[in-house]
């Protein structure tokens, strides 16, 4: 088996966008997993333990900040082994400055992207995230 620069799982629920991504992120050497919803990305989340989330805002069932924050209480609790560095997608600027602020410190994510975005900065921004010490808490 060929080693890989990383686990990363892909959430969002237009198929198009997460193949696309998928492909580029196995083509830069990437082990790709992916979910179409909220509960689905925990549910692999909690199972796989990726080096790192590419997470749509606008999700059925869990909302993308929903998502993040419940991956950052896992963490604090003990309940992943690692922290999952968290890029997340939207297709929406939120109209105040401030709540947007807010938002992305509540979520916990690590970087925000807005769609529609250049495969080739999504894949720096992983790489980026991952080059990162993980904070101290």
């Amino acid at each position: 088996m060929t080693a890989t620069k990383g686990k990363v799982l892909v959430v969002d629920d237009q198929r198009d966008i997460v193949d696309t991504i998928s492909f580029v992120l196995e083509q830069e050497g990437y082990q790709v997993l992916t979910a179409f919803n909220g509960h689905e990305a925990l549910g692999v989340a909690r199972i796989e333990h990726p080096d790192a989330m590419v997470l749509d805002v606008m999700l059925p069932k869990e909302n993308g900040y929903q998502v993040a924050r419940y991956i950052r209480e896992d963490e604090k609790a003990g309940k992943l082994p690692k922290r999952i560095k968290i890029l997340m997608l939207t297709a929406r600027a939120v109209p105040e400055k401030e709540r947007e602020e807010f938002l992305q410190t509540w979520s916990g994510a690590d970087a925000f992207m807005y769609k529609p975005f250049d495969l080739d900065e999504l894949v720096q921004c992983i790489e980026d995230m991952l080059r990162q010490p993980a904070p101290q808490n």
